[in-house]
C-alpha cells in the first residue's frame, strides 16, 4: 500500500511532510494527504511525481541517496534512475510508464521569492489605507486568515485573475476615499495622475527576481569597477569620456566671519560646501551628513560632481572620518547608485553609512552637515519652494546643540555598511563564520579552509616566503579549518565556485582573498588537482556542505558572504577590501541574486562529483600516476 511505503521511507531519512514538501513544490498537507492514505493517485500523476522529486532533493541535499539508492534499487544515484525505481518500489511494481517530465528539477525558489515580494508590498499598501484584515477578505468573501498568510508572503492570489483584480479595485477604491491616492501611487512607483487599478495590480503581481537581483549587481559592479590604488580621482578618470577630475582648489582661510552667514539657492549650496569641506580638511575631525535634498539636482553638473568627489577624498586623505545618514523613502536603487558615487570612497574604511528607518517628512526639505567645532550647513524650506536657502553656522554654542540632534538622528538609524581590511581580518572573520546558522559564498576560487593540512604545507614550502609569513599562513590556516568544521556541524553551507573548464597550465593563486589577504602564493597544476580530490571527499562526506560549480565570473575581482545577518562584497585586488551590508532590503536584493545563480547553475550532488572529478582529471599532472593516456 502506499502509504505504507511512504512511511517506510519517511522513517529512514528522518524526515517530515514539511521537509519534503519544501523540495516538492507543494504544501505540506498535499503531503500528508498520501501520507495517512486519504489520497492515492495513479504512480505516472503529476503529484506521485512531484512528490518523489521531492523525497529526492531532501535527500540528495541531506546527503542520503546511497541510503535511498539501498531502499528502492536504483542503478544509480542519479535524478532520473532513482525517481523511476523509486516510484516503481513505491507502487510495488516495475511496470510503471512515466511521462517525459518525470525527473524534471522543481525549483520553486523564483516563485517563493515573488510571493515574499507580493506580501511586503501588499502589507505597506494595506498599512497606508488602514485597512483591517477582516475589512479586505469581507470584501473578497475569502477566510480572514488567507488575508494574514497573503501579508506575509506565504501565499499570493495572483493567479486567481478575478481575486487579484478585485484586490486591487479594493486597494484604489480606499485611497480615493481616504484621499490617499497620491500616497499610494507613490509607493508604486508612479504619479498620482497615472495611478489606476491596472498600475496596483501590475505592482502587486507583475514582479520579476531580475528587478530586485538587478539591483544587486548594479551594486557589484560598482565596486567591481574601482581602480586598484583606491584613488578617487584615478577612479573618475577611468572613464575616458569623462573629463579629468579637477584639482582640489586653494580655498582662503576664513579668519573673521560672522557666526552665522547665508547662502541662497543650489548655486549658493555648492559654494557653501566647498568652503566647508576644504574647512574641514584643514582642521581634521569628523563630519556628520544628512539631506533628504535631490542628489541629481544638489551635484547637478557633472564638473561640480567631481569637484565635490574629490573635496571629500581630500577630507579622508587628511583623516577626516565621515557619517552619513540615507534615507528609508529612496528606493534601493537611488540607494545603490548613491553607493555607487560613494564607492571609491568606501575603500577608504572612513565613512560609515546609515539608514533612516522611517519616511521621511514629504512636506519639506532638510539639509544638515556638521563638522563639530568648526561648521555646520542647514537648510529647512518647503519641498514645493524656489528660493532655497542655508545657514553657514560657526557659533559654537548652536554647534553643540546640533550635534546632540545629530546624535538623536544617529540613535533612530541603521546601519548600512561596514568595510573591513586586514587590520581588522578577526573580526570580519568572527562576523563571516561565526555565531550564524547558514552562510553562501560565492568566490572565485576553493577557499582556504578546504586545504587539507599536508597539501597547505606543501604549497607553502615552495612560496618562497620568509618563515615568519610561513608560520602566520600555517595558523590561519589551522584556525580557518576548526572554524569551517565548527560551521559544518552547526550550520549549513552554500558556496558557488568559479572553475576553469580547462587544466591549470599557468601558476594559479591560493584564493587568500576571502580572509582579507593578498599573498603570490600559487599552486602548482598537480596540487590543484589534490585540492580538487578534497572538495570531492567533502561533497561526499558532509551533508550540510553543498556545493555549485559556476561557468563564468560574474565580476572579476569580487567574492561575496552571506549569512544570516549581513552580505559582504569582497574587493580582491591589491587592497583586499569587505564591504559588509546589514541593511534588510540590500541583504534581500542580493539574496535575489544568489536565488537566481541557484536555479540557472545548481546540480544534484551526483552531477556535482562528476563535474569535479572531470575538472580532476583535467589538471592532473602528467607524471601523475593517475594522469589519463592519450
Amino acid at each position: 500500500m502506499l502509504s505504507e511505503r511512504i512511511n517506510i521511507l519517511f522513517k529512514m531519512l528522518s524526515c517530515n511532510n514539511t521537509d519534503v514538501a519544501r523540495y516538492a513544490g507543494c504544501s505540506s498537507g498535499n503531503i500528508s494527504k498520501l501520507k495517512t492514505g486519504n489520497r492515492e493517485p495513479p504512480p505516472s500523476s503529476r503529484t506521485v511525481i512531484s512528490f518523489v522529486n521531492g523525497v529526492y532533493g531532501y535527500a540528495d541535499y541531506e546527503n542520503l541517496l546511497p541510503e535511498l539508492q539501498e531502499l528502492c534499487g536504483s542503478a544509480d544515484i542519479s535524478r532520473e534512475s532513482m525517481v523511476q525505481a523509486l516510484i516503481s518500489w513505491l507502487y510495488e511494481s516495475d511496470n510503471v510508464v512515466l511521462p517525459v517530465y518525470v525527473a524534471e528539477k522543481r525549483s520553486k525558489r523564483i516563485l517563493a521569492l515573488s510571493r515574499r515580494e507580493f506580501g511586503k508590498r501588499f502589507n505597506r499598501a494595506v498599512t497606508l489605507l488602514g485597512l483591517s484584515n477582516s475589512a479586505i477578505a469581507n470584501h473578497l468573501n475569502i477566510d480572514v486568515s488567507l488575508i494574514s498568510r497573503y501579508r506575509s508572503g506565504i501565499y499570493s492570489p495572483g493567479k486567481n485573475k478575478r481575486l487579484s483584480e478585485k484586490l486591487a479595485e479594493l486597494l484604489v477604491s480606499r485611497a480615493e476615499k481616504t484621499g490617499k491616492a497620491g500616497e499610494l501611487a507613490e509607493l508604486c512607483g508612479t504619479d498620482e495622475a497615472h495611478f489606476d487599478t491596472d498600475t496596483i495590480w501590475a505592482w502587486l503581481f507583475d514582479f520579476s527576481p531580475a528587478e530586485d537581483s538587478s539591483k544587486a549587481i548594479a551594486l557589484l559592479q560598482s565596486i567591481d569597477n574601482l581602480i586598484p590604488s583606491g584613488d578617487v580621482t584615478d577612479t573618475l578618470n577611468a572613464d575616458k569620456k569623462a573629463l579629468k577630475a579637477p584639482e582640489v582648489p586653494e580655498l582662503p582661510e576664513v579668519t573673521e566671519a560672522p557666526e552665522t552667514v547665508y547662502y541662497y539657492g543650489i548655486e549658493g549650496r555648492r559654494n557653501a560646501l566647498i568652503r566647508f569641506l576644504g574647512d574641514a580638511a584643514r582642521e581634521g575631525g569628523e563630519l556628520y551628513m544628512y539631506s533628504d535634498e535631490p542628489a541629481d539636482i544638489v551635484l547637478g553638473i557633472d564638473e561640480y560632481h567631481k569637484l565635490w568627489t574629490a573635496l571629500m577624498d581630500n577630507c579622508i586623505k587628511h583623516g577626516v572620518k565621515i557619517k552619513i545618514i540615507h534615507n528609508i523613502d529612496r528606493d534601493n536603487t537611488k540607494i545603490i547608485r548613491a553607493i555607487a558615487r560613494w564607492a571609491p570612497l568606501y575603500v577608504s574604511g572612513m565613512i560609515e553609512p546609515y539608514k533612516f528607518r522611517e519616511k521621511r517628512d514629504v512636506r519639506f526639505y532638510h539639509t544638515l552637515f556638521l563638522h563639530p567645532g568648526g561648521a555646520c550647513i542647514h537648510g529647512f524650506f518647503p519641498v514645493s519652494s524656489e528660493n532655497r536657502w542655508y545657514e553657514y553656522i560657526t557659533d559654537q554654542t548652536r554647534l553643540e546643540i546640533i550635534k546632540n540632534e545629530f546624535d538623536s538622528m544617529l540613535s533612530v538609524a541603521s546601519p548600512v555598511m561596514k568595510v573591513f581590511s586586514s587590520g581588522s581580518r578577526e573580526d570580519y572573520n568572527s562576523f563571516a563564520l561565526l555565531r550564524q546558522k547558514s552562510r553562501a559564498f560565492l568566490l572565485t576560487g576553493f577557499p582556504l579552509a578546504t586545504i587539507p593540512e599536508k597539501l597547505f604545507q606543501k604549497i607553502i614550502s615552495h612560496s618562497g616566503l620568509e618563515e615568519q609569513p610561513k608560520k602566520f599562513l600555517s595558523d590561519l590556516h589551522s584556525g580557518l579549518r576548526k572554524q569551517f568544521r565548527a560551521l559544518l556541524e552547526t550550520g549549513t553551507v552554500n558556496m558557488f565556485i568559479c572553475t576553469a573548464e580547462k587544466p591549470v597550465k599557468q601558476d594559479r593563486n591560493v584564493n587568500f582573498a576571502f580572509d582579507l589577504i593578498n599573498l603570490p602564493v600559487t599552486y602548482t597544476q598537480g596540487e590543484y588537482a589534490e585540492h580538487i580530490a578534497a572538495i570531492i571527499d567533502l561533497v561526499k562526506a558532509e551533508k550540510n556542505f553543498h556545493l555549485t560549480l559556476l561557468p563564468k565570473q560574474s565580476a572579476k575581482e569580487i567574492q561575496l558572504v552571506l549569512t544570516d545577518t549581513a552580505a559582504s562584497i569582497i574587493y580582491c585586488r591589491t587592497t583586499v577590501k569587505a564591504f559588509s551590508f546589514f541593511d534588510a532590503e540590500m541583504k534581500e536584493s542580493i539574496l535575489s541574486w544568489f536565488s537566481e545563480m541557484l536555479d540557472l547553475y545548481s546540480d544534484d550532488r551526483q552531477i556535482v562529483i562528476e563535474k569535479l572529478e572531470k575538472l580532476h582529471q583535467l589538471n592532473l599532472a602528467e607524471n601523475d600516476p593517475a594522469y589519463p593516456s592519450a
